[in-house]
């Protein structure tokens, strides 16, 4: 074969061999860029479906939240003091709810006017009241007609035309007659010691009822158990 017959033979297979080239390396392009849309699918669908389980839990955590708090639970207002929902039933409708007056506290009490019937929250208890406030102002406390009062994690509660709640009864709350009030106010006034109550050694009310100061004494320091 001529010399120039042998480099057309040359030219040509290397003419083929750039063609070739040129298809493997647009089939291989293509085989890249397909891969990259598969993956690409494939980290939205897990995205996707990882968000889409988010969710599931998010609203199982609302209904068991939801449960937890009981049916028909409404959500508590801000406050105090804490406008009434519409809808309440009672002596609290219409108005806005504050927490009982401080002489219905053992610290209050100092101060408190002697009553006819009395009530105090026992120390540790504040809290409870107040939120059990917000929660009849909320429209979740039961309404007695019976009785004309609130009741709600069995305690119960009166609430007064200006719209002050008072406690009544129930677990930490003790009810105390005229006698008991004014000792329990006496021992707040002396710290909490009766021996600084000169009435204590005088007074009849407290001379002939020393079982009204032996409770407000149990009050006053925290261990009554009635």
């Amino acid at each position: 074969m001529a010399e120039g017959e042998l480099g057309a033979v040359f030219r040509a297979l290397a003419k083929d061999a750039a063609e070739a080239a040129e298809k493997a390396a647009q089939s291989i392009a293509k085989v890249t860029e397909q891969t990259a849309d598969i993956e690409e699918r494939n980290v939205a669908e897990i995205v996707d479906a990882d968000a889409k389980a988010a969710d599931r839990i998010t609203a199982a955590g609302k209904k068991d939240t939801s449960e937890a708090a009981g049916a028909g639970t409404r959500p508590v207002p801000p406050g105090p003091p804490w406008p009434v929902a519409d809808g309440v039933e009672g002596a609290a409708r219409g108005k806005a709810l504050n927490p009982p007056n401080a002489r219905h506290t053992v610290a209050g009490a100092r101060s408190g006017m002697v009553r006819p019937d009395n009530s105090v929250v026992l120390r540790g208890n504040e809290g409870a009241m107040r939120d059990d406030v917000a929660q009849i102002a909320a429209g979740n406390a039961h309404w007695n007609p019976a009785t004309n009062r609130y009741e709600i994690n069995g305690r119960s509660y009166g609430v007064e035309p200006s719209g002050t709640v008072f406690p009544d009864s129930g677990p930490g709350i003790v009810k105390l007659d005229r006698n008991e009030y004014a000792a329990l106010t006496e021992i707040a006034k002396a710290g909490g010691d009766p021996a600084k109550v000169p009435a204590f050694q005088h007074n009849p009310r407290f001379v002939n009822n020393p079982e009204a100061i032996a409770k407000a004494k149990a009050i006053y320091d925290g261990t009554y158990e009635g």
